[in-house]
């Protein structure tokens, strides 16, 4: 498979991941443990930003050379 399509199935996954912590989170905002909910899912929202722009990155550098 190619390197960007990865980059981009690995970032969907990360980007779904997050949205589901986040509404863990949200459904239980009151306990103190969902902290961990919260910074789990910035840190996945934060790594499908950094997948997908990887990706576009590599795709218009892969343009460029042809």
């Amino acid at each position: 498979m190619d390197d960007i399509i990865q980059l981009e199935i690995h970032g969907s996954v990360m980007l779904v991941t997050g949205m589901i912590l986040v509404l863990i989170w949200s459904f239980y905002i009151s306990e103190w443990w969902a902290a961990v909910f919260g910074f789990l899912s910035l840190f996945f929202l934060i790594e499908a930003i950094w997948h997908y722009g990887v990706a576009d990155y590599k795709r218009l550098r892969k343009d460029k050379s042809s």
